[in-house]
């Protein structure tokens, strides 16, 4: 029996969706005269194979795996897979960079591999933007002597951007190169992380006003009448151009993170089926909110390395001492690094996965997904009409304000939690980072993960009523959750000048200056609290007028002691008044910061679980082709009136409790000493209003997608009726018709 070997193809699995390996495919068609042809199929993966057969009588072409003959003797194209073959045909899906798209790298091309890639650019970001600026905010405010509401500015200077770009960002890289948009932000997000540093350089190396046994003799008091020029140092860091640097590098971050939240996700959902973005979502948020936690935990240990990673000589701080500042600026100088190379990574793939395009087919036939809207071409002009048909959507609108009443109390928060925990419950700043991680590892990690194989299995077509009821139910739990800020921490002890009187005052005097120190030239630029013998806190060594200072080892550890100190009265006839370094009595580490603790992550774990529902809801409720400005539109809102007046808002109330600023170089620094009780229940009052207003409106975002379907079933069930009334319309007329025939 004769055979003609018409055909070979070599292939490579990698370019094949689903292939694991990249061996080389060989296809062998063998021709049987007069019988049924066969194929063999030698190797192991076959993606886009083009076959021609030479064939004077005949043109074999396999459809649906039949084998038809015709007369043509023309070269006719066998199509093996002939929807990617067509996906091919129009552009190429290898991983690469330009022209250079080596073999080797080809098991990158898949969905899993890019969700990495963007999961992982996700987590620096939120390490570095949200853990890092979050914990190192205090140390901030006492390097460069800033307010809590200048600190709170540069919070929310990452997103000033993404107020002006969400929305150019989201609507034009839905119809342009997602893979682009994510990449240079990447490398943006690195320039400004880099470039937050550039202070640290400029300001020089710190120099304590007030420390032990260093640069001022301890912080006594000098009796050189009333100047203070010599306690002013040019390279404080009291100079606002550092903040003007800090705004602009958080100005690059937020805008180089703007496409990775709204074009992100978008190209996840287009490039896997719907049943299966719930969870690729899921593991993207969760490296989101993965990367602050472990943020937290690493700048807490940042934190115990000196500013200048070395000290001077004869300069002997500790991490507990209040003139401590650890090295911040480590952080960002290693998440900027990071971010670079992960652009490289994520430039590499495709402006699509190969048979993406499939899967969006399949899905819109088995009605997973919203039709196209045809009139929104992604043209300037289209930009007012796909504003307002998602303002037209009550379900959108409600659940964007309380995604943003949310955002508002969240970001306040976030941006001084670790000064919360340090200023109520007397928390150093390494234990109050690694504090807080662990809150928000299990806390919003558990919540999103368990949020979206929650949403997993709920029915696709009916998720979007679900998912807005499961919303309304989380929703209590967080209202429920505001009352952890009433927990009481430890007794903060009085300061005597701030919240207690001088006794060695003149009658009527108030305030840190008064006779017993009027000469002594103290410093306000930091509090250095110390005991007196009287059992009472001073502001300073030089605020209890004490002019001596002693070190000496007690048991391996060393022990400062003021002498002849002034302002303080003297316990036996012997002394002259005398002082010890710190706060009298036991103001750190009391036990009520653990349920503080236990509150919040049960409060953290009811807020993110609704993360991946709340992106079902939106990714539902609109067109197929609005999801992405959706997402960016929503974002825009959150951060306009929720990420951005949060951290200007909360640092706003911080400053309103404060009774001692600081002051340095004719300056008002940094606050020294805060009205405790009544800063926890302005922010306690503040939780219960914002997630008050979250549960209303996630409620009424709930009714309306209610009606809407209800509408919806009601629209369906009248078509159905009027289908069934023609067809006994046309039943009647052809009886009609058979009587008329038969008489």
């Amino acid at each position: 029996m004769k055979k003609d070997l018409f055909a070979i193809s070599f292939l490579t699995a990698a370019q094949q969706p689903h292939a694991t390996s990249s061996n080389v495919g060989l296809i062998i068609i063998d021709t049987l005269s007069h019988q049924n042809d066969r194929l063999i199929s030698v190797g192991c993966s076959v993606n886009v194979t083009v076959l021609f057969k030479k064939e004077k009588s005949s043109e074999m072409s396999e459809t649906n795996g039949q084998v038809n003959n015709d007369d043509n003797t023309e070269e006719t194209p066998l199509n093996v897979d002939t929807d990617v073959e067509q996906d091919a045909e129009e552009e190429d899906f290898r991983y690469g960079w330009g022209s250079f798209k080596p073999q080797c790298l080809q098991f990158l091309l898949s969905a899993k591999c890019f969700v990495v890639a963007i999961a992982f650019f996700s987590f620096i970001q939120g390490m570095t933007v949200n853990g890092f600026t979050n914990l190192f905010l205090l140390t901030l405010e006492k390097r460069f002597q800033l307010t809590s509401a200048e600190a709170g500015f540069v919070a929310a200077s990452n997103d000033i951007a993404g107020v002006l770009l969400t929305t150019l960002v989201s609507f034009y890289g839905t119809y342009g190169n997602k893979i682009k948009w994510l990449g240079y932000g990447s490398i943006i997000t690195g320039i400004g992380c880099l470039l937050f540093i550039l202070p640290q350089g400029l300001v020089g190396r710190y120099q304590p006003l007030a420390s032990t046994g260093g640069l001022i003799d301890g912080d006594v008091c000098r009796l050189s009448g009333n100047d203070t020029s010599e306690f002013c140092f040019d390279d404080y860091g009291g100079q606002w151009y550092y903040l003007f640097i800090f705004f602009v590098a958080q100005l690059l971050m937020g805008a180089g993170a703007t496409p990775l939240f709204t074009l992100g996700p978008a190209y996840l959902d287009e490039n896997v089926h719907p049943k299966s973005s719930p969870v690729y979502l899921a593991i993207f948020f969760s490296m989101t909110l993965l990367g602050p936690g472990l943020g937290f935990v690493t700048g807490g240990s940042l934190l115990t390395i000196y500013i200048d990673v070395t000290q001077p000589e004869g300069l002997n701080l500790t991490p507990k001492d209040s003139q401590w500042i650890g090295a911040w600026w480590l952080g960002y100088l290693a998440g900027g690094s990071i971010l670079v190379v992960i652009s490289g990574l994520i430039l590499g793939f495709p402006r699509e996965l190969p048979g993406a395009r499939r899967i969006r087919e399949q899905a819109l036939k088995e009605g997973y997904v919203p039709k196209e809207d045809k009139r929104i071409k992604g043209k300037l002009k289209d930009l007012l009409p796909a504003t307002m048909q998602l303002i037209k959507s009550p379900v959108f609108i409600f659940n964007t304000l309380a995604t943003t009443s949310g955002s508002l109390f969240g970001a306040g928060i976030a941006s001084f939690i670790a000064k919360i925990l340090q200023l109520k419950f007397g928390l150093s700043a390494f234990l109050s980072g690694v504090i807080i991680g662990v809150i928000l590892v299990p806390g919003t990690l558990g919540g999103v993960l368990l949020g979206g194989v929650l949403v997993r299995r709920f029915d696709l077509k009916t998720s979007l009523k679900m998912a807005a009821r499961f919303l309304v139910i989380a929703s209590i739990f967080t209202v429920i959750g505001s009352s952890a800020w009433f927990i009481p921490g430890c007794d903060v002890p009085d300061v005597t000048g701030i919240t207690a009187p001088y006794k060695n005052g003149a009658p009527g005097e108030n305030g840190l200056q008064v006779a017993c120190n009027l000469n002594c030239s103290c410093s306000l630029a930091a509090i250095n609290p110390v005991c007196g013998e009287d059992n009472l806190a001073y502001f300073s060594p030089c605020h209890a007028g004490c002019k001596n200072m002693k070190n000496a080892d007690v048991h391996g550890s060393r022990k400062t002691t003021f002498t002849n100190c002034s302002c303080i009265q003297p316990q036996s006839n012997s002394s002259r008044g005398s002082a010890v370094k710190g706060y009298c009595g036991n103001t750190s580490g009391c036990l009520t910061y653990i349920a503080f603790v236990v509150f919040l992550v049960l409060v953290l774990f009811s807020v993110f679980i609704t993360a991946v529902a709340n992106k079902t809801v939106v990714l539902r409720c609109v067109p197929y082709n609005q999801r992405a400005y959706a997402l960016g539109f929503q974002f825009i809102i959150q951060r306009c009136l929720g990420f951005l007046p949060g951290p200007l808002l909360f640092g706003a109330i911080f400053d309103g409790t404060c009774v001692q600023w600081g002051e340095s170089c004719g300056k008002r620094g940094n606050c020294q000493f805060y009205e405790i009780d009544k800063l926890t229940n302005r922010l306690g009052y503040a939780g219960f209003s914002f997630t008050g207003f979250a549960f209303i409106f996630y409620f009424l975002s709930f009714w309306f997608c209610k009606a809407t379907i209800q509408e919806e079933e009601d629209q369906s069930g009248r078509q159905e009726i009027s289908t069934n009334d023609h067809e006994k319309l046309d039943n009647n007329d052809n009886d009609d018709a058979q009587l008329e025939s038969t008489v």
